[in-house]
This record gives structure tokens, sequence and C-alpha cells, in this order.
């Protein structure tokens, strides 16, 4: 019997050993493939922001279609929208009446998002490594550690919890230099799905004020 369990612990370790043999820079290499041929995905979200003491937890849905479309719909507690069309942005605030128009522009970015949506090259623009501090979500997961290789205002680096076995990102965190945390969970992913261009198309509502940035 006791044979039996040492052979038992053996299997099992050599099997985690494969299954999380691969290094950083081979997982990212092949999220980045797995992304490339990605054409578009919906998935519900989890947002966790701290800063401080503040903490805020908000969802919703998310849509993404290649080059450089997003649909954020936030549901929970708070009703707002996030449209990208390509060209430019709008972030509706229904109970402030507000919609924020910005010009979109992803050519010179370095953000690990640009992946999601077709551009921009993870290992170009970062630094990759293991993460040493955060814990993933499930075990099986490997959190990988994204630092610019150039300095960033907005952002110090980026966590992704990664599903190795379809690499596919399960989490997302941005951490700001200021030490506040923006957390992205994301659930019910689906991918290659028909998404009508439509719906990156917003219409500002009647009554309500615009401004550009």
């Amino acid at each position: 019997m006791t044979r039996l369990l040492a052979t038992t612990l053996l299997v099992v370790l050599s099997m985690s050993g494969r299954v999380n043999s691969e290094t950083p820079d081979q997982l990212i290499a092949k999220l980045q493939n797995k992304y490339e041929e990605i054409e578009s995905f919906s998935a519900d979200f989890t947002q966790l922001f701290r800063s401080g003491d503040v903490q805020l937890r908000e969802s919703g849905i998310m849509v993404m279609k290649k080059p450089g479309k997003m649909y954020w719909e936030y549901r929970q507690p708070t009703p707002k929208v996030f449209v990208a069309d390509g060209h430019k942005s709008y972030f509706y605030l229904p109970l402030d009446k507000q919609v924020i128009v910005s010009d979109l522009d992803l050519s010179n970015a370095q953000t690990p998002l640009l992946f999601l949506m077709g551009q921009g090259n993870i290992k170009e623009d970062f630094q990759v490594g293991l993460e040493p501090e955060e814990k993933p979500l499930q075990d099986k997961n490997i959190l990988i550690r994204l630092t610019p290789k150039q300095p960033q205002g907005i952002y110090s680096y980026v966590i992704l919890e990664v599903d190795p076995s379809i690499y596919l990102v399960r989490r997302l965190i941005v951490i700001e230099p200021i030490g506040n945390r923006n957390e992205y969970i994301m659930t019910n992913f689906r991918e290659n799905i028909r998404i009508p261009d439509g719906q990156f198309n917003f219409k500002v509502p009647p009554d309500v004020e615009v401004l550009s940035q």
C-alpha cells in the first residue's frame, strides 16, 4: 500500500511538472498566438478597484472584435457604457447624463489589452516574468507579471492570470504608480462569435452633455 501511494505521488508530481514546465516567455508566446487567432469574443467581467481603504466592485459584460472595437457595459452597481469603434471611444454615464468622447490612437500605446484586440506585442513591450507575490484564483492557473520596458505614467506593471490548458486570460490586474489596484476577472468566455459592427456604433442620447478629450 505504501509503495502504491508513493508511486501515485510520483506520477502526480511528474504530471504536474509537465503541465507547468513552460517558461514565462513560452507561455506568453502561446497566449499571444491564441489571441491572434481570435477574431472576436465576449465575457462577463467583475472589476475590483482598491485605493487605500476605498474599495469598489462593479460587474457587467464585455465584447471585443478586431480591429480595435470594444464594448463594455457596466450593469452593477451603477450603469455605464464604454464603446470604442476603432477610431473614437465613448464613455457614457447615464445617471450624470454625460458622454465623454476621445480620439482612439492605439498605434503608440503600450498596454496588455492591445493583444486582445489584435494589436501590439507583449514580448516587445514588456519584461515578462513569474508573479512573485499574488496568488492565482485557481491553483492550475499561472500568474505572469508584465513590466513595461518604457515607463508608463498610468501604471507600473500588470499581472495576467492565465489558464495554461487553453491559453486564455482569466484575470488581469493593473497596479498604478500610486498604489491603486484595478482587477478584472473574466468568466463565461466565448470566442469567435458573430458580433455585428452595429454593436460598436454609439449614438449619443438626446439631452446628454458631450465632453471632448
